[in-house]
C-alpha cells in the first residue's frame, strides 16, 4: 500500500505527467475562447447594431426630409402617442405648434391604437378615417427599434366628393330613364286603346257588313271567304300588337299569367319552343313593376329570337320569402358576357338598367354554343 502511495506521488511530481499537458490545454482552450468572445464576437455585435441603428436613422432622417414636401399629412409619435415630429401638411390639418406636446387622440378622435403594443409587434395597420369634411385612407407603422410610430394619411376628399357626384348623377340617369319608361308605357297604353276603340272596332263592323250581304254568284262566295280570312288574320295581328302595347292580362291576372300569355304566342310565331314554370307562391307585385318585368322578359324573349339561334327556352319564376327570382334560359349559340360593348348587345345593357331602376340585380351566365341564362333578383320591398 505505501509502495502504491510512493508511485501516485512520484507521478505527481513529474513534470512530464500527461495529465499536466491536459489541463494545460483545457486552460488555454477557455482563456481562448473567452478572448474570442469578449474581443471579437460581441464587439463585432456592438457595431452590428450600432450601424443598423444609425443607419434606421439615417433613413428615418431622410424620410423626414421627404415628408416635409409630402402634400399628405405624416405624423410621428412615441409609444403613448404622443406627437413628436409632423410635417407642414399635418400641422396644418391639426393646427400643431412647434414644440407643442400633445397626444395625437386629441386632434384626430377615432384613432385608438395600442401605441405600445402595435410599436413592439411592428404592425402595419390600414383605415379609412374623415375628419370634418375630410376623408382619409391611414396607414400606422410600428418602428420598434426607434420606440415610435409613424401614421400617414393619404387624402381621399377628391376621390370621394368624385364618387359621390357619380353616384348622383346615375341616381339622376335612372331617375330620367325611370320617367323615360314611365313616359313610354303611358304613349303606349294610348296607341293600344286607339287601336282597340278606333280600328279594332272598325275591322269587326267592316266584317259583319260584308258578311250581311249576300253574294251573288260563285266568284263573289271566293272572294268574301278570301276577305275574310285576311280580315281574321289582320285582327289577329292587331290584337297581338295590342298585347305587346297594352297587355290587359297584366292587369287582370298578374305577371306570370300574361307572360304565359306572351311565351305561347312567341313560340307560336316561331320555331322556338318555350316553357314556363313557377316555384312558390305567386305573388302580385304594384302594378307599374310588374310592368317593367314583362317589359324585361320581352325584351329576353326577342332576343332569343334575333340573336340565340335557340330551338327552346325556358322561363322560371322563383317566390322565395323575400325575392322574386326570374331566370330565362336557351340552348341557343351563346356569346361572351364580358364583349357585351363590343357585340353591341345594347338590349341586355338596357334590361340591366331597367332591373337596377328597381333595385334588382341582374346576372348573364353564357358561353359559345352551350347557351345563355339570364337571372334577374328583385327585393319585394320595392313594391
Amino acid at each position: 500500500m505505501t509502495s502504491e502511495l510512493q508511485h501516485y506521488l512520484t507521478l505527481f511530481k513529474d513534470p512530464y505527467n500527461p495529465l499536466y499537458y491536459s489541463l494545460f490545454f483545457i486552460f488555454l482552450l477557455i482563456v481562448i475562447t473567452w478572448l474570442i468572445r469578449h474581443k471579437i464576437f460581441i464587439p463585432v455585435k456592438k457595431q452590428h447594431e450600432i450601424e443598423k441603428k444609425r443607419l434606421e436613422y439615417d433613413n428615418l432622417l431622410i424620410t423626414t426630409a421627404f415628408s416635409e414636401s409630402d402634400p399628405n399629412p405624416i405624423v410621428r409619435t412615441d409609444a403613448k402617442g404622443n406627437i413628436i415630429h409632423f410635417n407642414k401638411s399635418a400641422q396644418v390639418l391639426f393646427s400643431l405648434k412647434e414644440g407643442e406636446k400633445i397626444n395625437i387622440s386629441l386632434v384626430a378622435p377615432g384613432l385608438n391604437y395600442d401605441f405600445q403594443n402595435e410599436i413592439v409587434n411592428g404592425s402595419n395597420i390600414q383605415i379609412d378615417w374623415s375628419l370634418n369634411d375630410k376623408f382619409f385612407k391611414v396607414y400606422f407603422y410600428g418602428i420598434k427599434t426607434l420606440h415610435m410610430a409613424r401614421i400617414y394619411f393619404v387624402d381621399l376628399t377628391e376621390r370621394k366628393n368624385f364618387e359621390k357626384q357619380i353616384i348622383e348623377s346615375e341616381k339622376k340617369y335612372r331617375s330620367l330613364s325611370f320617367y323615360l319608361q314611365d313616359h313610354l308605357e303611358t304613349e303606349k297604353q294610348r296607341i293600344g286603346l286607339e287601336l282597340h276603340d278606333s280600328i279594332g272596332q272598325n275591322l269587326f263592323l267592316i266584317k259583319i257588313k260584308l258578311n250581311a250581304s249576300a253574294p251573288v254568284n260563285e266568284k263573289q262566295i271566293t272572294a268574301l271567304n278570301d276577305i275574310n280570312l285576311t280580315m281574321d288574320r289582320t285582327i289577329d295581328e292587331l290584337r297581338d300588337i295590342m298585347f305587346d302595347l297594352r297587355p290587359r292580362a297584366l292587369e287582370e291576372l298578374g305577371l306570370f299569367s300574361a307572360v304565359s300569355m306572351m311565351s305561347d304566342n312567341f313560340s307560336k310565331n316561331s320555331k322556338t319552343v318555350g316553357s314556363i314554370q313557377y316555384v312558390g307562391s305567386p305573388v302580385r307585385l304594384a302594378a307599374k313593376v310588374e310592368l317593367y318585368l314583362f317589359r324585361i322578359i320581352q325584351e329576353s324573349l326577342s332576343n332569343i329570337l334575333k340573336h340565340s339561334e335557340a330551338n327552346e327556352y325556358n322561363i322560371q319564376f322563383v317566390y322565395s320569402a323575400d325575392y322574386l327570382k326570374i331566370l330565362i334560359s336557351d340552348n341557343g349559340v351563346g356569346f361572351d358576357p364580358d364583349n357585351i360593348l363590343n357585340l353591341k348587345h345594347y338590349g341586355l345593357l338596357n334590361m340591366s338598367e331597367r332591373i337596377k331602376t328597381l333595385n334588382g340585380k341582374m346576372k348573364i351566365t353564357s358561353s359559345n354554343h352551350e347557351g345563355t341564362s339570364l337571372l334577374f333578383e328583385l327585393p319585394y320591398e320595392v313594391t
